[in-house]
């Protein structure tokens, strides 16, 4: 996220940013570092425990990204979701998304990491696939993931987004690399 800090700092220069997925607090710390203000979330407890160790200066709250979520229209100037928008059929998936942009408000920053189609370290290959790209992996969180390709990002996030830059990239925070697209766009 370093190479959108100026950007994250000029959007939530008056409010915090809100993380989804914010899982054991690796970039809520980072984001709490570098001076933002953050509202994390996360569906799971023990996950938010160890945030809130990691973070403590984040405001830390259960979320269900599957619900509407418990914020009021544009409330925030960016958004944060690494590697949480991938556990739901495409339904539940653009219901999601669409929470996330209600809550952004406009001209907001997205900041994204959404699963790619070539993980396959990951799951994207040799399971029971339940709707394109959307597989039942029996993984760590979900039974479920689903792999993004580019039409599905074009589907996903016009016209209500307007793009800033999207890049196929290898993270290697894992005990194998994964293959993930890291997006930023602003809500138009």
């Amino acid at each position: 996220m370093s190479p959108w800090l100026a950007e994250l700092r000029a959007a939530c220069q008056d409010g915090p940013v809100l993380e989804l997925g914010c899982d054991t607090g690796g970039d809520t710390a980072w984001l709490c570092d570098q001076g933002l203000a953050v509202v994390a979330g996360d569906i799971a407890l023990d996950a938010l425990r160890r945030c809130a160790e990691a973070a403590p200066a984040a405001r830390l709250l259960q979320l269900d990204l599957r619900q509407p979520l418990p914020f009021g229209d544009a409330a925030f100037g960016a958004v944060v979701a690494s590697l949480c928008l991938h556990y739901f059929d495409w339904a539940t998936t653009v219901r999601a998304v669409a929470e996330v942009r209600r809550c952004l408000r406009p001209g907001g920053l997205l900041l994204a990491r959404l699963n790619a189609t070539g993980d396959v370290l990951h799951g994207a290959a040799g399971h029971e696939e339940i709707e394109p790209n959307f597989y039942r992996v029996h993984a760590r969180y979900a039974e479920t993931k689903r792999f993004f390709d580019e039409p599905d990002l074009d589907r996903l996030f016009t016209p209500d987004w307007s793009p800033v830059s999207r890049q196929l990239r290898t993270i290697h925070r894992y005990r194998e690399p994964k293959v993930a697209w890291e997006i930023v766009l602003r809500r138009t």
